[in-house]
């Protein structure tokens, strides 16, 4: 490209990468989605929910192992995650997109600055 040290091919290569790393982590973000634990015992009904209400909730740590702060901590734990692999797969996104648009941009001045020349040379050509 007249004028710049990027190769457009390389800039193009690069947004598509990106993009495909982007749909990666929103495949990663969507698998997350149903991973939680129960923190209580479904079921219930009755007075204080029935029995199955003071019974241990059945999960990821056991129903007996009575751990609801650990299943709540591995919850949250999992939420943070969740959230911050969204965030991945937007700014992957939204940074491929960007690369794109540099790249049409890079592209059309290029062209523009080849036109350019080509009157300049016209005319001295002319005179």
């Amino acid at each position: 490209m007249i004028g710049f040290e990027t190769d457009l091919q390389d800039l193009r290569d690069s947004a598509r990468a990106l993009l495909e790393a982007a749909g990666a982590a929103e495949t990663a973000s969507n698998g997350l989605r149903g991973q939680d634990v129960p923190l209580t015992s479904d079921g219930g009904g009755g007075l204080f929910g029935g029995i199955t209400g003071m019974l241990p909730a059945h999960n990821a740590f056991g129903r007996s192992l009575g751990m609801p702060v650990v299943a709540k901590a591995y919850n949250d734990h999992l939420a943070k995650i969740q959230k911050l692999v969204a965030q991945l797969h937007e700014t992957t996104q939204d940074t491929g997109r960007a690369l794109m648009s540099v790249a049409d941009l890079y592209e059309q001045a290029d062209e523009d600055a080849k036109q350019r020349v080509h009157r300049a040379a016209a005319n001295l050509e002319g005179n």
